[in-house]
């Protein structure tokens, strides 16, 4: 066996293999280099489950980038915060006391109780999407590609819906989330940030326009709870209100279609797990959390030390900005056993994964994201027969967000139940 010394344990995320998987890179750092300073990234990439955990609970470590210790990395950041200042008012790259005033504000129409109000209505956008497709396809088996004809589309439909968007406009929004989205990647050519910033500022234009009306004449949708939520007398101002909107379309959008399309690349490649959340759909809401756990979207989350602070072993100092990989420790076997690496739908624990965060910055939206998801694989799972791969699946290169750029497959879809 090659020696730490003869294998390259460096953090490349531009290394040949890593955008189809990156779990071997991450398996290789967790075990000799599980603190690794990457010049890259001008911070620290840390993999170990219980470091990343650890990472993301302490009420210490920071969420804005105006406490790190200026890198050419975060300068470029500070000058785009300093040109989009509607954007630095995002929740994420809050702390407190701003972050807890704002998701007060947020918190209302996303507890679990008001989102389960939605599976209806969620569940008719699937079964019309899966009927649109049958209606196209007819009754012989056909080939798909399943991320730009089911995952892509859906979520962003089902939250424009929530904030009352108009069909006619929700694939504009496809278009704009999928810019702003890039935009939260480190590395990234200057023509290319200039395409995401005027994305970025078209949706900011089209919301200001729904947001106005809604204060006017408030309906029954998302935009009109936001723009009159009112805790302790305060309410969002304008600026925070466009900039928690955008950031919950790509929060929302984004990870949850790479959720459907990497998790239907899982079953289809572990047809035995596949075939047991058919034949027992009462593991359905486990299965989900195990297919989050195994190869979910949220590769890492970016963190400040605002004080000296010890990392498996490494000393990193205050200001640093770190890395915490949430898809590299929910792929730990320190944590998660022998299986770690394998697709267990009735993995006891699997709920215990990291993917939507933990400590006070955890997913907001997490529940509305479960919520599709289960929703699109019972529907995927019933309707779509014999379902297989036919091609080989492309991923995107996001570096942040894992996710599926093509997923051809080739099935028969069925009618819908009656």
């Amino acid at each position: 066996m090659p020696t730490a010394d003869e294998m390259d344990v460096t953090f490349d995320p531009l290394a040949e293999g890593f955008v189809d998987s990156p779990y071997e890179q991450y398996a290789l750092l967790r075990d000799h280099d599980p603190v690794q300073h990457s010049p890259l990234l001008h911070g620290w990439v840390v993999t170990r489950f219980d470091d990343v955990g650890r990472l993301l609970r302490d009420p210490t470590v920071s969420s804005d980038i105006h406490n790190a210790t200026p890198t050419p990395l975060t300068e470029m950041e500070l000058e785009r915060l300093a040109e989009q200042r509607r954007a630095a008012r995002t929740l994420v790259l809050m702390d407190d006391p701003d972050h807890a005033r704002i998701r007060k504000l947020l918190a209302d129409p996303f507890r679990p109780r008001e989102i389960d109000k939605l599976r209806v209505r969620i569940t008719e956008r699937v079964a019309d999407t899966l009927d649109r497709l049958r209606d196209t396809c007819g009754d012989e088996r056909v080939e798909l590609d399943l991320i730009e004809e089911f995952a892509y589309p859906l979520p962003v439909e089902i939250f424009s819906e929530m904030l009352g968007v108009p069909d006619e406009d929700h694939p504009r929004f496809r278009h704009w989330t999928q810019l702003v989205a890039r935009s939260v990647d480190p590395v990234m050519r200057a023509d290319e940030r200039e395409e995401c910033l005027a994305g970025l500022e078209a949706m900011y234009a089209y919301l200001e326009e729904v947001a106005d009306r809604k204060r006017a004449e408030p309906g029954d949708d998302l935009m009109s709870a936001l723009v009159h939520a009112e805790v302790d007398g305060g309410r969002l101002t304008h600026e925070e209100l466009m900039a928690q909107l955008v950031t919950l379309y790509m929060a929302g959008h984004e990870p949850t279609a790479s959720l459907i399309g990497l998790g239907m690349v899982a079953l289809l490649r572990t047809p035995d797990q596949l075939a047991r959340l058919r034949d027992e759909p009462g593991l359905l809401r486990n299965g989900v959390s195990e297919l989050l756990r195994y190869d979910g979207p949220n590769q890492f989350v970016r963190r400040v030390l605002t004080r000296d602070t010890p990392v498996a072993g490494v000393e990193l100092p205050a200001g640093a900005v770190v890395y915490a990989s949430p898809a590299s420790a929910n792929r730990d076997p320190r944590r998660w056993g022998d299986t770690a690496d394998q697709v267990v739908v009735d993995r006891s624990d699997a709920g215990q994964h990291l993917q939507f965060g933990a400590g006070v910055h955890a997913c907001l939206g997490s529940h509305l994201a479960r919520l599709q998801a289960e929703i699109a694989f019972a529907a995927l799972l019933e309707r779509l027969e014999d379902v297989e791969l036919a091609g080989t699946p492309e991923h995107s290169t996001r570096m942040f967000i894992r996710g599926m750029a093509r997923l051809p497959v080739a099935c028969t879809i069925r009618p819908r139940s009656t």
